[in-house]
């Protein structure tokens, strides 16, 4: 039999069926001793090199489609057929179970995780708002009992107590000062003014009539040569440590001046109804405030000084006051009483800047020129005592005597 010839070939489709791809290929040969056209359909299975093949003769065009059709129909149930009978290998299957498996396991694990983290930074969060909560300060009622003050805090800051030793040092070197100034500015000779005019010129400056060393008794010491320097020491001394305490009624105040009009705004304590001691506490704490408020150095936690203003235009008018009851002992011509009032200006500055450091002080001292004191003996400089400790509470009798009073006898 002669070769059949073959007259086209045509690629028709891919088919999937059950999952397995086959390729078809439609084929048209005709002998060449015949009319008719033979016509057959290869499927190729490009996994197992498998083909299947179905024939069918046409003659004419018509029937040629015709049988395509007929053919194509019986190949694709052929193919469903043999997909179905093949199925899918249990190797396939069991990789198939094992990888939807991994990759529900994979899920599972990022699901888990991420809804572990939501949880934990929402946790985070209400923690943050209950702390924030927590620390926040309840609303106060106005009318409520305020807050204590920290006065440990406070105390940082405000001025340590000096050394009793430095302070009765000071006090050595102001009463040689003052003796020095009184023994080479002032005679010893006889004067013509008289006891009745100096004694209201003391009454001026202050120096009280009803006090032991009265100001007719001063006057009339100063008077006599024998007793002069130890009046006019005394004098200077009583008058300018005034200008620098609290409860003195000093007409010539050195304080700051909001101290000053402060101290002498405050009423005495009631006899009968008021406390004593809880005046005291709170002029403590007052004053200790006042110093360091006060202070245009806070932070260098050292005493308060004397202002510009205080040094030179308070101390001068104090030493003109001082002058109208010192001028008639004066020595010299103008020059040297030029020289006297310069020189009592300074003194009575160091004596100003002594009484800053002990108005600084946190416990209370007080400047004594009378008490123990023998009836014929003049204080020439005063003593100074301590009367109550840091918190304003005195001290019982005696007192704590920091310098005793400085005497000589008349």
């Amino acid at each position: 039999m002669a070769e059949a010839s073959l007259v086209s070939s045509h690629t028709a489709s891919t088919a999937f069926t059950g999952g397995t791809s086959y390729e078809a290929v439609d084929v048209f040969t005709r002998a060449p001793d015949q009319t008719a056209y033979v016509f057959a359909t290869e499927y190729w299975n490009s996994f197992s090199s498998t083909s299947l093949l179905t024939t069918s003769p046409s003659s004419t065009g018509s029937s040629t489609s015709s049988s395509q059709t007929t053919s194509s129909s019986t190949n694709a149930a052929q193919l469903a057929g043999t997909s179905t009978n093949s199925g899918i290998s249990p190797g396939a299957t069991a990789g198939i179970a094992i990888g939807c498996a991994a990759a529900g396991l994979i899920l599972g694990a990022i699901a888990g995780f991420l809804f572990r983290r939501s949880r934990s930074e929402g946790s985070k969060a209400r923690y943050h708002v209950a702390s924030y909560a927590s620390q926040e300060k309840p609303l106060r009622d106005p009318y409520s009992t305020p807050m204590p003050v920290d006065r440990l805090q406070l105390g940082q800051f405000l001025l340590d107590s000096t050394p009793d030793t430095a302070i009765g040092a000071e006090m050595r070197s102001l009463s040689q000062l003052i003796q020095q100034h009184v023994e080479s500015c002032y005679h010893p000779l006889p004067v013509l003014r008289s006891v009745e005019a100096l004694t209201t010129i003391l009454i001026h400056l202050g120096l009280d009539q009803n006090s032991t060393m009265s100001a007719a008794r001063l006057a009339s010491l100063a008077v006599d040569p024998k007793t002069r320097y130890s009046a006019i020491q005394h004098v200077i001394a009583r008058v300018t440590f005034a200008s620098v305490t609290l409860d003195a009624a000093s007409r010539f105040s050195l304080l700051p001046q909001p101290v000053s009009s402060f101290a002498s705004q405050i009423p005495a304590t009631e006899s009968h109804r008021g406390s004593a001691e809880a005046v005291d506490i709170a002029l403590t704490q007052w004053r200790q405030l006042s110093a360091f408020l006060l202070h245009p150095s806070r932070s260098d936690r050292t005493p308060l000084v004397p202002s510009e203003d205080i040094s030179t235009h308070g101390a001068q008018q104090l030493a003109v006051a001082l002058n109208a009851f010192l001028e008639p002992f004066v020595i010299g011509d103008r020059e040297d009483r030029y020289e006297q009032e310069n020189h009592l200006r300074e003194v009575i500055v160091e004596c100003v800047t002594f009484g800053y450091l002990v108005f600084s002080q946190p416990c209370e001292y007080r400047y004594r020129f009378e008490g123990g004191v023998r009836p014929n003996y003049i204080v020439v400089f005063p003593g100074l005592d301590k009367i109550s400790d840091e918190e304003g509470h005195r001290y019982p009798s005696p007192v704590q005597s920091v310098v005793p009073p400085l005497t000589e006898m008349i």
